[in-house]
């Protein structure tokens, strides 16, 4: 067993990563800044919100976590934005990886497997895409791989940085418990997209059908993602028997099934796991887009003892699909107010140290999540707009939040807030029913098996507009609002479809509502 630090355990591959990892017997813990990655992708024994390149984050974990070895993802990896706007790719991709070795090293830890790609050699041609090949990306995100790549055999030389790079073809499939997946914004990924125009029956885009390949349409190598994930465990193993600990090392593997598929082969085997066609349309070459890639993970075999036995066009297209469904399926929710809902309200909390949870609250959100509710926060949070609170420390706030919530075995799914002052009259503030509508379409969920809690009289509104039913808590501003409405005649269900002192009371007035199928 080792103890893992994941840098982007929140993204596709990296989560991924995680999964495989957790389920062979390794310890994990996340650290990722979310700008990419997914909050409901967390798992393991951790997680720390920061960039890579963090050094004071990075320090103040190594000072509390000892870790055998660090898989680093974190990159930004969309080819056409590196075109538009190389300076950010570099800052992000290199800098910050620069960083975060420095930090590592300083601490004591020197075992990195880097997460790179095959956009390093650029277009190749027809050839089989060996580690021998010249490397001459053509497009800046290829380029900051290949600048991390040396950076790492600087260090091996010069700081005893024993480190592995792993160059990706084309990652994809989901693994097989389906916890995570793809799912990015925007997607550029052609399985993905291809399956969701099945299920939007909507014609997909081929962008290209004039290069020379056998049917006009790029050719890449498909990998599972499982087989990726396994392929880092073995890059890991290596590391940690290394005979020398103090003795730098670098090497890079080529990772891919050395098989290529063209676009409308892909486009076949989509609509044989749908089954029904899929509509297609011809669109202009994308820059930067070469015509064939295909590896040679000969050097993979050998030394890493590399297979890709999830990697049949069959299963990619199968796994992701079951995922696309999963997705897709109607969810529930609970979508709560955060400050006199789930923690005491201290006006405007703009320090993680000010959290205080409220009796009951993990319990409650314990039992939400057994039952399979999405926990959603729906915030108004014009702090932020007034400059009472810093934007920088929502995160935060959201991370104390979900450690405090973790001896329950819960954390938040996702947050929707508004960052207007009052008068601002922006379509998002509650009353406004628009945070749990945007909520709704974005995790497509059933307003009709959902649910708000809130202590304030924009809560029972938002949630009434949005079609949900509403439960009144009677802490923070919940009894006053109560007593309010009560002065003016108001009673029972003309304040709420159930109202408690604390929110375990709700929780069962929800299960109930459940079992009795209403």
């Amino acid at each position: 067993m080792a103890r893992v630090l994941v840098v982007g355990g929140a993204g596709y591959v990296g989560s991924s990563a995680c999964a495989w990892l957790i389920d062979h017997g390794h310890r994990v813990w996340v650290l990722d800044d979310l700008s990419t990655g997914h909050r409901s992708f967390l798992m393991g024994d951790g997680f720390t919100l920061a960039r890579a390149g963090d050094k004071k984050a990075v320090k103040k974990l190594l000072e509390n976590q000892t870790f055998d070895c660090v898989m680093h993802f974190g990159a930004f990896c969309l080819v056409e934005e590196s075109v538009k706007n190389p300076a950010k790719y570099f800052e992000n991709n290199v800098e910050q990886t620069r960083a975060l070795i420095e930090t590592l090293l300083e601490n004591g830890v020197s075992k990195f497997i880097f997460s790179s790609t095959c956009a390093v050699f650029g277009d190749p041609g027809d050839q089989p895409i060996d580690e021998s090949l010249a490397k001459n990306p053509i497009n800046p995100y290829g380029e900051t791989k290949l600048k991390v790549e040396q950076m790492l055999a600087d260090f091996a030389r010069d700081r005893r940085l024993q480190a592995i790079a792993l160059r990706y073809f084309n990652a994809c499939g989901t693994e097989s418990k389906l916890r995570v997946g793809e799912l990015h914004n925007p997607e550029t990924h052609l399985i993905p997209n291809v399956l969701q125009a099945a299920l939007e029956n909507k014609p997909v885009s081929v962008f290209g059908n004039d290069y020379p390949t056998p049917d006009g349409t790029c050719v890449r190598d498909y990998i599972h993602v499982s087989d990726l994930a396994q392929a880092h465990e073995a890059a890991m193993s290596r590391l940690l028997n290394l005979q020398d600990a103090n003795q730098g090392h670098f090497e890079a593997f080529n990772l891919g099934t050395e098989k290529g598929f063209s676009v409308l082969e892909i486009l076949d085997a989509c609509e044989k796991a749908v089954g029904k066609p899929i509509q297609h349309l011809y669109r202009p070459r994308r820059p930067g887009d070469p015509p064939r890639l295909v590896a040679s993970s000969k050097l993979a075999r050998s030394e890493l003892g590399f297979t890709c036995p999830e990697s049949t066009i069959e299963k990619v297209v199968g796994s992701a699909w079951a995922w696309k469904k999963k997705l897709a399926a109607p969810k529930k929710a609970v979508f709560l107010d955060r400050d006199g809902t789930i923690n005491e309200d201290p006006g405007y909390l703009n320090n993680p140290d000010q959290l205080k949870l409220l009796p009951g609250v993990g319990e409650a959100l314990a039992a939400f999540k057994s039952a399979g509710y999405l926990l959603i926060v729906v915030s108004n949070q014009s702090g932020v707009g007034r400059g009472l609170i810093e934007a920088d420390e929502l995160p935060r706030i959201h991370k104390r939040l979900d450690e405090m919530l973790s001896r329950w075995g819960v954390q938040i799914d996702d947050y929707e807030l508004c960052l207007h002052k009052p008068d601002e009259g922006c379509a998002c503030r509650k009353p406004s029913p628009k945070l749990i509508l945007d909520a709704a379409k974005k995790w497509n969920i059933d307003l009709s098996k959902s649910y708000m809690i809130g202590d304030k009289a924009t809560d029972m509104a938002a949630g009434r507009a949005a079609g949900v039913r509403v439960a009144l808590v009677r802490t923070g501003d919940g009894r006053g609002f109560e007593n309010l409405m009560k002065s003016t005649g108001a009673v029972g269900a003309d304040v709420a479809d159930f109202t408690a002192d604390l929110l375990p009371p709700i929780a069962d007035w929800i299960l109930n509502q459940e079992n009795a199928g209403s």
